[in-house]
């Protein structure tokens, strides 16, 4: 399936096409994350946990952003499938891959391991980014799919484009104030140079850094945590209070496969070479992989059956906030909590199919969910915890 066809630099319906699966993709990688961080044994990888966590909501602001940058051109945010892959539905079902972007590996579910944590390093790998080629139907890396919406943002998405968005698409706009933790934060789109800044911090979290800061060279760019290519830095350009700068989604996730610290100098492209992050691999639980509802019977599907209820409702309540309704991140924040205590309490549970293993989290996308919202029941018994 080819999603270059509809390239985004020709017109506006090729670009949100692209900004739709963009939402969709930052979304695919949250389960598998999700998975090893819930495994990890109460009390044990605490620093391996605190990177994976931070990631995950660096994940979900991903998403806001890029359904920012989507409504700011007259788009709408949707979990439908689009014609430009063939009805393939942005919402995954696992194991996955990305249809547009092949060095991406399948993705499966799987706990805590060294095999999880290699694919979470390969879905974040930094690569220069090309331009595709005459006949070409995949994006290289995540940079280069980035890189297409850019230009086409440069190329289409106009004034009359972003003026005319203002009217159609009035009041969707996710604002900084709802957005809850980790490093960055939501840019509302206004203009060309808002949606510019809001991929940028999309693939500076992510890879560590972006399209232009490849191009230039150290003497050029200067500023102390970004560098060149063959020069990239650990940091991802994100300042916290008290001077603290995160890492990169990939190197947080190099740093635990390789049980060490980065040392403050060293480069991206560099094995960590500092102290010591201690990792216990054994200290998961022994999820079942890809564990699915519909191969259990009787309460086992029905727990599983839940989980995927409360995940359903979850990814249709974002969905629900980047259409007018951004108060309704709140809600999905306060169902990641539900979601997080129905998922450790499968993998606490042994298989019927194999007694060495538990049960796990499905993540089998329900579209019938209904959100929640400030006007569902499910909502006012969450805040009233």
């Amino acid at each position: 399936m080819n999603l270059l066809q509809a390239d985004p630099s020709q017109s506006i319906e090729g670009l949100r096409l692209h900004l739709q699966y963009a939402i969709g993709l930052e979304l695919t990688t949250i389960p598998p994350y999700l998975c090893a961080l819930y495994s990890i044994v109460e009390g044990e990888n605490s620093e391996a946990v605190e990177a994976i966590q931070s990631v995950v909501l660096e994940e979900m602001l991903h998403m806001s952003l890029a359904a920012n940058v989507l409504n700011a051109i007259g788009g709408v945010p949707s979990p439908d499938p689009g014609p430009g892959l063939g009805g393939i539905s942005p919402i995954p079902v696992y194991p996955t891959k990305v249809p547009f972007i092949e060095r991406i590996p399948e993705l499966h579910l799987l706990p805590f391991s060294p095999e999880a944590v290699d694919t979470f390093v390969a879905i974040e790998q930094p690569l220069e980014p090309h331009p595709p080629t005459a006949g070409q139907e995949q994006y290289d890396s995540i940079g280069a799919f980035y890189q297409a919406i850019e230009r086409g943002l440069q190329e289409v998405g106009t004034e009359e484009v972003f003026a005319a968005a203002r009217v159609s698409r009035a009041g969707c706009q996710v604002s900084p104030h709802l957005y809850y933790g980790g490093g960055g934060s939501v840019i509302e789109v206004d203009n060309l140079a808002d949606a510019l800044r809001a991929l940028d911090q999309i693939v500076r979290q992510g890879e560590g850094v972006s399209p232009e800061i490849l191009t230039q060279t150290v003497i050029k760019h200067v500023a102390p945590v970004l560098g060149a290519l063959g020069n990239r830095p650990v940091e991802d350009g994100d300042e916290l209070p008290y001077g603290w700068r995160p890492y990169s989604h990939y190197a947080r996730f190099t740093e635990i496969r390789e049980g060490r610290h980065y040392r403050p100098t060293q480069q991206v492209e560099e094995t960590p070479a500092g102290d010591v992050l201690p990792v216990e691999w054994d200290a998961a639980l022994p999820m079942t992989p890809d564990p699915k509802a519909e191969h259990y019977d009787g309460a086992y599907r029905a727990a599983m059956t839940a989980f995927d209820q409360t995940y359903s409702a979850l990814v249709n309540t974002l969905y629900h906030s980047f259409n007018r309704h951004p108060e309704a991140l709140e809600a999905a924040v306060l169902a990641m909590y539900d979601l997080k205590y129905q998922a450790i309490a499968l993998m606490q549970t042994p298989s019927p199919l194999d007694p060495r293993l538990t049960l796990g989290p499905g993540f089998q996308y329900l579209r019938s969910a209904p959100p929640l919202s400030r006007n569902t029941r499910a909502w006012r018994e969450a805040t009233a915890r």
